[in-house]
């Protein structure tokens, strides 16, 4: 899904949600982005990383946990 930060104040049309300005909107309709972009509602997608060994890297808490 991809991300776009909100550059201004809307509405969807469609899904009535409000989106204030600094909050994400996610979509997968690249065409719906491309309009809202141009009406100056959206800014640039925000490319996310595709490694996704990089996600859940690290320990738990509870691995480091001493158990009697």
């Amino acid at each position: 899904m991809k991300q776009y930060p909100v550059v201004n104040d809307f509405i969807d049309r469609f899904t009535k949600e409000y989106y204030p300005k600094g909050s994400m909107y996610f979509t997968n309709d690249v065409e719906r982005a491309e309009e809202l972009q141009s009406k100056g509602f959206l800014g640039e997608e925000i490319k996310q990383s595709t490694n996704k060994r990089e996600k859940g890297k690290g320990k738990s808490a509870d691995e480091n946990r001493k158990t009697e």
